[in-house]
């Protein structure tokens, strides 16, 4: 079990100037007054369990994670997270380092594209650690009812698989606190995640075959080791599936409502949130089950 030490080592990582990435944009006074030079955004994020694009571990496993992101005014920018599992044997469990570009087209459309490298420690059992490297397209548009957002992913290393994410949103600003001097409000978010499932099938195989060890010499010789022919007939006598064209299929994976609560106070951003996630087309032997998430991300620019 992993020590305390480490989520305090962490924590101070994040008082401090630290070499890690955020997901929180910087609060609009603190933009205004970066915006000749850039923008430095520190962050700490915590969460009762993660997931990857609607997958995520039959048992759960809180988080903390810190980060790093600096933003030029061009656009361009590059970031790093950590993250650090409880009850798990390595230090650090994951580090993220991402670099691309962020644009504007009129006043209603955001778009990006990104490069991630995703670095795992040995243990980690983390759904996302069968890949180690992301291209990531997005653009989300203002068409005053709803902010809608689209992603689209290409996962390659281990595993190869293509995602979308759809996003649809509304920030509804609430009362200001503190005599109106700090912005609060709520942004309900629905998703629909869909992709490809060849990493979840490599999770599965990987993980099964820690559960059964290593093996033995003398394994080929055991009853129902046979190889199957993908038809449900093994040589040895038992039943056998291939998923192989199945996880090759792009379908639904995951529906999700988050809903997090958005408010300032000077350049620091507090967003905590509570998100239901149901995944759906799960292929065999994949543990992922519908859960809910509750996190809490902070971040301060300057």
């Amino acid at each position: 079990m992993k020590k305390p030490l480490g989520f305090c080592f962490l924590l101070l990582i994040w008082i401090a100037p630290a070499a890690f990435a955020t997901h929180l944009e910087p609060s609009p006074a603190a933009a205004q007054d970066t915006a000749r030079q850039g923008l430095w955004t520190v962050g700490l994020e915590t969460a009762n369990n993660a997931s990857f694009f609607g997958r995520n571990t039959a048992t759960q496993y809180p988080y903390v994670a810190a980060s790093l992101t600096y933003t030029h005014t061009s656009g361009l920018f590059i970031s790093a997270m950590s993250y650090q599992l409880f009850d798990t044997e390595d230090f650090i469990d994951e580090t993220d380092v991402t670099a691309g570009y962020s644009f504007n087209v009129g006043e209603r459309f955001n778009g990006l594209v990104s490069y991630s490298r995703f670095f795992f420690g040995p243990n980690t059992p983390m759904v996302k650690s069968v890949t180690s490297n992301a291209l990531t397209a997005s653009g989300s548009l203002d068409w005053k009812y709803l902010l809608t957002g689209l992603t689209a992913s290409y996962i390659f290393g281990g595993s190869s698989d293509l995602f979308t994410v759809l996003d649809n949103s509304r920030y509804i600003p609430l009362q200001n606190l503190w005599k109106g001097k700090n912005p609060v409000g709520i942004d309900p978010k629905f998703s629909i995640i869909a992709g490809t499932q060849e990493f979840a099938e490599t999770y599965t195989v990987e993980t099964q075959k820690k559960k059964n060890g290593l093996g033995t010499v003398l394994d080929p010789l055991k009853p129902g080791n046979g190889k199957g022919n993908g038809n449900g007939k093994g040589n040895g006598g038992t039943t056998t599936t291939t998923t192989t064209e199945i996880n090759r299929r792009f379908k639904v994976l995951n529906y999700s409502i988050t809903v997090p609560l958005v408010f300032s106070l000077y350049n620091v951003d507090i967003e905590p949130a509570y998100r239901f996630s149901l995944p759906v087309n799960r292929l065999e032997g994949d543990e992922s089950k519908a859960q809910s998430f509750v996190s809490l991300n902070l971040g301060y620019t300057f």
